[in-house]
């Protein structure tokens, strides 16, 4: 996004925070490809362990802010890769709700050691005090934004 060729950019901080968040993202996805895990899928191994308790599908999508239908085409990948399984709702017995299996608990926590492994990489070039610096700016125009937002 820097090119000297384009000129520079009219909303840097913007451009610098999409470029940052764009290069983080591919190397988490790269990093992640191994375990034969995504983002999107961690981040659902991530809710449901979180939980400790089985989930519907729409809770899991809109903690995810992805639709109902794209969370069912994930959940069918992580069931087919053995790391989710479909279980009946005790309390309504049209609904489904979804839980990790062991193995998905155990892929969580080695994505977990991959993910933070990967920021330390990402991030070794920031002393501890810069990285709270950074962690505070974009806590705080994320807070911004959703206050704006509503």
């Amino acid at each position: 996004m820097n090119d000297v060729s384009c000129g520079s950019h009219p909303c840097p901080v913007s451009a610098a925070l999409i470029e940052a968040a764009r290069t983080l993202e591919m190397r988490l996805e790269q990093a992640l490809t191994p375990l034969q895990l995504s983002l999107a899928k961690f981040g659902v191994l991530r809710c449901l362990v979180h939980e400790e308790r089985p989930l519907p599908l729409s809770a899991i999508a809109q903690r995810q802010k992805c639709v109902r239908s794209n969370m069912t085409q994930l959940t069918d990948r992580l069931e087919a890769d053995g790391l989710v399984r479909r279980v009946d709702d005790p309390e309504d017995r049209r609904a489904v709700l979804a839980e990790p299996t062991p193995a998905g608990k155990v892929a969580f926590e080695r994505a977990v050691e991959v993910l933070r492994a990967e920021e330390e990489r990402f991030l070794m070039g920031l002393s501890a005090d810069e990285r709270g610096v950074m962690t505070d700016l974009v806590r705080r125009f994320v807070a911004c934004e959703a206050h704006v937002a509503t």
